[in-house]
């Protein structure tokens, strides 16, 4: 790997990926360095510096997470809950009611999650999932009401945020 890379491009992103696979942790520290242009925290391990540098070869090549992926991470980095989350705060003693494939589902809000069947459920999607057998979003098998969407195009490459 060259000390003076250009950005990846979407035609050059599947072999950027592959030579992460083959990489020494000489040449994965290189890397991260010419990428996130900052040197690397120390002791990090091969397989999360090739993940992270992955993700940082498809943010050039595609454009950045979403604006709304990104507000929710400021979300949860601040202590709040997700936008994900905010739409499933039910209160307590609330009753969903689904029916699928010719049976009716009735869930119970409770605290801190959901029972259905006198079984306890972190979430909407894991008891959506149980219902179906499929990855299903919890809150639109359910039918509740999505929030207003907003802008959902991805950023510009240069995602990262400044440190005030």
């Amino acid at each position: 790997m060259s000390s003076t890379q250009q950005p990846v491009t979407l035609k050059g992103l599947p072999e950027a990926l592959t030579s992460l696979e083959t990489a020494d942790r000489a040449a994965l520290l290189d890397r991260w360095r010419e990428v996130i242009g900052a040197p690397p925290p120390k002791n990090l391990s091969l397989p999360f510096l090739r993940r992270a540098l992955a993700f940082e070869l498809q943010c050039q090549a595609l454009g950045g997470p979403k604006v709304r992926t990104l507000e929710d991470l400021d979300r949860i980095a601040a202590g709040s809950a997700s936008r994900a989350s905010v739409g499933t705060k039910l209160r307590p003693g609330s009753k969903l009611i689904r029916e699928w494939q010719g049976r009716t589902w009735t869930v119970e809000a409770i605290d801190g999650g959901f029972l259905m069947g006198g079984e306890r459920y972190v979430s909407l999607s894991a008891i959506a999932r149980k219902i179906t057998g499929a990855r299903w979003s919890g809150p639109r098998f359910f039918g509740l009401a999505e929030e207003v969407r907003r802008d959902d195009t991805p950023t510009k490459p240069s995602h990262r945020r400044k440190a005030a």
